[in-house]
């Protein structure tokens, strides 16, 4: 069987995320200057919440101030308010602050709600046991994907992927196969003029070579990151559609990039593309296969 399977307890969002937020609250806020106050405030200290994740447990004042942009007065009153509602815990002896008891029933809402992490959940889980590797159900988020749902091998070093995690479309397989399949003016759209960044020496850093790269994933069927997000690790992955055939997230293998050739590389292709296929029809995909007949 295959080890722990973690699930995303709410939208995960990095220092890009934390910007959107903000340009978000500044477009939506109306009324009045109190009003317009009230807004800005509730935005920074989502922006402040939105700093912590896996990779940033514990986050000091400066920390959250630089990753928010805010002064430090700004930032030390909004952590505090934050503090005192429960959302977070501040430890008075370091000084550090880190996610609050207040948060819990909220991510548990959202995972009892979440209909494609609660269906993915045993297939992300017979996928890791099955391969012995990684397995990811990961979602897109702008020019990202994120990962909602991580299931371990029993194996010993394959934890390569953690819930929240955050990576650019260009540079992995889930990001690759999810825009292999958006529409040609949502693609240009979210990816023309950006600029890819190079995570290693084998990372695709031109549009050119990303939308041919796309155009082999689209007839392949699947996606490969060959040691493109990460140097020694590869990974496989397929597009999850939803009844309307809308690529809504993807499903991933990953491990040593060794152990992905020949025949474990053709059985991984098999088992992603298989567990991709079964999840997309629990949501409600009809295979044109289906349809013709």
């Amino acid at each position: 069987m295959g080890g722990e399977v973690n699930a995303a307890s709410g939208p995960a969002r990095g220092r890009g995320g934390t910007t959107a937020m903000r340009a978000e609250g500044r477009a939506h806020a109306s009324g009045d200057e109190s009003g317009r106050y009230r807004t800005r405030a509730l935005m920074r200290g989502l922006e402040l919440l939105a700093c912590f994740g896996p990779a940033s447990p514990e986050l000091s004042l400066a920390d959250c101030a630089e990753r928010t942009g805010l002064d430090k007065a700004t930032a030390y009153r909004l952590l505090h308010c934050l503090v005192e509602a429960g959302f977070l815990h501040r430890d008075a002896a370091r000084g550090f602050y880190r996610v609050g008891p207040a948060l819990l029933p909220i991510a548990g809402t959202f995972q009892n709600g979440n209909a494609l992490a609660a269906i993915a959940e045993a297939h992300v889980r017979r996928m890791a046991a099955v391969t012995g590797q990684t397995a990811t159900l990961a979602v897109r988020e702008g020019a990202t994907t994120v990962n909602i749902l991580v299931a371990h091998s029993d194996r010993p070093l394959r934890r390569l992927s953690y819930v929240g995690e955050r990576l650019p479309l260009h540079a992995t397989s889930a990001g690759k196969v999810i825009a292999a399949h958006l529409r040609g003016d949502d693609l240009e759209a979210l990816m023309g003029g950006r600029t890819l960044v190079q995570l290693t020496p084998n990372t695709i850093t031109t549009a050119s070579a990303f939308f041919d790269e796309l155009e082999r994933v689209r007839l392949a069927g699947y996606a490969l990151d060959d040691e493109e997000a990460i140097s020694g690790v590869r990974c496989l992955g397929a597009v999850v559609r939803d009844y309307a055939g809308q690529p809504v997230a993807a499903i991933s293998v990953a491990g040593a990039a060794g152990e992905f050739e020949g025949e474990s590389f053709r059985r991984y292709v098999d088992t992603v593309r298989e567990t991709a296929l079964s999840i997309s029809t629990q949501l409600g995909f009809v295979p044109l296969a289906a349809v013709s007949e």
